[in-house]
């Protein structure tokens, strides 16, 4: 079939996590145009090279700003955002009619669909979780996010276990979408689990939106030459050739999925923003990890916490990181382990897009 694939540009885990879904459909023998921008879109490309073709249509702006989330900034920048979409859908509605797709695949990315078409959004925020807990707000944005996406999408993917799941409240205990029109697909990751010796006693993975990257990134090549043992950095920045070492710190501009498999693998702590793909990653390597969440993004806070409050995950707030005493604190905490590997949940996948 000819698949319409579209990808969030915010950070590089949406594009990670989509490479065993889009290496499977390639392997099928299914036709992908993948629709993204940035550093993502790059990422794919230098994976999956001549084998899909490539769309560039503008993402989102961010709304993540050096500030915390506040509710008026939120509903500010609201209009902003529906305005962003509907140009996208327009786009995309373009596209389609040029190249007469037979399905439509979307990972956050809430233009990217067809009425007429087979469309799935892949998602595992079906609720907006704010700092503080509001539930009347919660219910409200997620009322406002079903009733959006239920004439647009065929299915709500959520890469994710129905019971005991890595995303908590974010995709579960949910009062608006029909349980008929979601789909546990489980865990989705690239990276797998190797028996090797763990060499490495820090990896810290950089990613996610700007400005908030680079101020991250600015404190731990502060702070990083005061930890003890090796420490390997990937900044996250395809187009970044650095591979530098100074002592004990090894720092790179970008890693590819299969250096960086190896990297984590080896590492005895990962110190990273809880993104929820890495939250995945982590869980198949069965890795113990400090999480910094970004600032304003409240996903992250809340899954920070989240895990923090279930003894998986250490966390502390960008502006009060500590590298040298937070890692202690990190080091006393399990991590997770995995149910069930990333294939179960790409056959999921396409048993229920394909049939």
């Amino acid at each position: 079939m000819r698949v319409l694939f579209g990808v969030c540009s915010w950070g590089l885990g949406h594009a990670t996590r989509d490479l065993p879904l889009l290496r499977r459909m390639i392997k099928a023998g299914h036709t992908l145009t993948l629709v993204g921008i940035g550093r993502s879109l790059d990422l794919l490309k230098d994976e999956l090279k001549d084998a899909c073709s490539y769309f560039t249509i503008p993402d989102y702006s961010s709304a993540y700003s050096e500030r915390d989330f506040s509710v008026a900034r939120f509903l500010s920048y609201f209009p902003i955002y529906m305005n962003e979409i509907v140009q996208e859908h327009s786009q995309i509605k373009k596209l389609i009619k040029r190249e007469k797709y037979e399905r439509i695949i979307s990972d956050n990315r809430y233009g990217v669909y067809n009425k007429e078409i087979p469309s799935y959004l892949i998602s595992h925020q079906l609720r907006f979780i704010a700092p503080g807990r509001v539930k009347l707000f919660e219910m409200a944005t997620e009322g406002f996010n079903y009733s959006f996406f239920k004439y647009n999408f065929s299915k709500f993917l959520v890469p994710d276990y129905k019971e005991d799941g890595l995303s908590g409240d974010l995709s579960h205990n949910l009062k608006y979408f029909k349980e008929e029109k979601i789909e546990y697909l489980g865990v989705l990751s690239d990276l797998r689990k190797r028996e090797t010796a763990e060499d490495i006693d820090y990896f810290i993975p950089l990613s996610g939106p700007e400005p908030q990257r680079t101020i991250l990134e600015k404190k731990i090549l502060e702070q990083a030459p005061l930890l003890k043992g090796k420490v390997v950095i990937a900044l996250g920045k395809p187009e970044d050739p650095r591979n530098e070492t100074v002592n004990h710190l090894r720092v790179f501009g970008y890693l590819g999925r299969k250096r960086q498999e190896e990297i984590m693998n080896r590492s005895k702590l990962v110190i990273t923003r809880p993104g929820y793909t890495t939250v995945m990653e982590l869980s198949l390597l069965g890795k113990k990890a400090l999480f910094i969440p970004t600032p304003g993004q409240t996903e992250q806070v809340y899954l920070a916490e989240y895990h923090k409050k279930r003894k998986n995950f250490y966390s502390v707030n960008q502006d009060r990181l500590n590298l040298a005493r937070d890692v202690e604190e990190a080091k006393k905490y399990p991590g997770l382990v995995h149910k069930t590997g990333a294939n179960e949940a790409v056959d999921r996948f396409m048993k229920i897009v394909f049939g």
